[in-house]
């Protein structure tokens, strides 16, 4: 989030202003970013010229769009504002629901013309001269047009291709326009978080969350350990609870949507499907609580996240017809310099061998470890391959799952944003990279409970 600086000068006064004349006052996230996003430098332009706003369903997005838009129209003779989102015919709807619904019913709606609503040529025109009208978004809407402020609204919907050409379209309508107005031209991104196919929001967060300069982030959602079933937690966490739905709102979305689509839309958390590999509700059967030891063979795995974000080293131990997993202690740090040590401490006190992926982001941890002369479980691709299939079948068997785990942040994560990267003929493992942060923990996991289910007759001591 970009913080406020008060030592500049902004026009979100003026937005909020004209949210009231709206007849939709700002709630406090909503003034917080009109104040943020319309700060001026010393000569009175826009510091920022990209503004990206990622916010939670029912937040009121669109209010604070209208008045936005408005704001910028209403600040000079002649000013061209535009707003687009993911067809030309959902841009339209959208900006028929603000013109007809809030501007024509508000007390300022006398600052403009009577909305001009006709397929193609829709329109607000305000009596300084100014425009506020919809577009569709394909790169020659804005063909020889000009523009001094955009919104782009469900940017998740876009991919890399299309919506970088949408914004390179929208660059060259806006180019001179600093020069005719004095006022800096302003693009909105505006979004819930997307999925890992949202290729162009996906692209654009990721500018923003690492502190571009020219970019205004308002950015608010639950974290990545917040189980989205707690409701609490999602209320907590959205700026519009209780200004403008209550509790059972939440409650009929989450019945509705289900946990993955819920925690993308009321959460605003980036999922790797529309719905999660591991379904929610086996997942939690399959926790394994009891405070007491298992007893059984066990064997270790251990995994690299990509780009080398984390490392997770997992034991699993079998009980029966039952593989039961949990992360060991100092199992789970940032890095991966850490792990050989660790496996070496663990191989050595319990004898035990350990599984890791030698293709991968692991690879580099395979050949250290034998380099080392640890016992490493062979894994040949099959086996990788059929160890997810094995969790996924153990985690849903009814009517008790076959695979247990001790509850961990890392691994329940992992589980939520695991997705499925086929290999062919109808093969499939953990996609590391098609899932939407680290799922070493899950890897692991999977590869420990391959290798206990595959011991040798000699077997090591318990652990867990």
């Amino acid at each position: 989030m970009t913080p406020r600086n008060h030592d500049r000068a902004t026009y979100g006064a003026h937005a909020a202003a004209v949210g009231d004349a709206l007849g939709k006052p700002f709630i406090p996230w909503q003034r917080l970013a009109a104040d943020v996003a319309l700060e001026v430098d010393d000569a009175g332009r826009f510091v920022y010229s990209d503004v990206v706003v990622t916010v939670q369903r029912q937040c009121g997005k669109t209010t604070l769009d209208l008045a936005t838009s408005t704001q910028n129209a209403l600040m000079g003779r002649g000013r061209r504002a535009w707003y687009t989102a993911q067809s030309g015919q959902h841009a339209t709807d959208k900006w028929r629901e603000m013109v007809e619904d809030d501007w024509a019913q508000s007390v300022i709606s006398p600052l403009a013309r009577k909305p001009r609503l006709s397929n193609g040529s829709e329109a607000l025109r305000f009596y300084n001269g100014s425009t506020f009208r919809p577009h569709p978004p394909t790169v020659d809407s804005l063909h020889s047009k000009q523009v001094d402020r955009a919104s782009i609204d469900e940017a998740w919907a876009f991919s890399q291709t299309d919506g970088q050409a949408l914004v390179q379209a929208i660059a060259g309508a806006a180019g001179s326009r600093s020069m005719v107005t004095g006022q800096r031209p302003q693009v909105w991104i505006e979004s819930t978080e997307g999925t890992v196919d949202s290729t162009f929001l996906n692209a654009v967060l990721e500018r923003a969350r690492a502190g571009d300069p020219t970019v205004c982030l308002i950015d608010y959602g639950i974290g990545p350990d917040v189980d989205p079933t707690d409701l609490d937690a999602v209320a907590a966490a959205h700026p519009g609870y209780g200004y403008l739905f209550d509790m059972q709102t939440l409650v009929d979305n989450l019945q509705r949507l289900g946990p993955g689509e819920f925690a993308r839309a009321y959460g605003n958390r980036r999922t790797g499907a529309t719905e999660r590999t591991i379904p929610l509700d086996a997942w939690k059967r399959a926790a394994y609580t009891d405070p007491g030891q298992p007893e059984g063979p066990i064997a270790f795995g251990a995994a690299v996240g990509v780009d080398n974000v984390d490392a997770t080293i997992v034991v699993a131990v079998r009980v029966a017809g039952d593989v039961i997993v949990g992360v060991v202690p100092e199992g789970h740090s940032p890095g991966s310099d850490w792990v050989l040590p660790r496996l070496q401490q663990l191989s050595t006190e319990f004898g035990a061998p350990v599984a890791i992926d030698r293709v991968g982001p692991s690879g580099a941890l395979f050949d250290a470890a034998e380099r080392a002369q640890l016992d490493l479980v062979p894994l040949t691709s099959s086996a990788v391959t059929a160890a997810a299939s094995n969790v996924l079948s153990w985690v849903t068997t009814e009517p008790q799952p076959k695979f247990r785990y001790r509850p961990h942040a890392a691994l329940d994560a992992a589980a939520e944003l695991a997705t499925r990267r086929w290999i062919g003929d109808g093969a499939w493992t953990w996609g590391r990279r098609a899932s939407v942060g680290s799922i070493s923990a899950l890897e692991a996991s999977t590869l420990a409970a391959w290798a206990v289910d595959h011991l040798p007759k000699k077997i090591g001591r318990q652990l867990f």
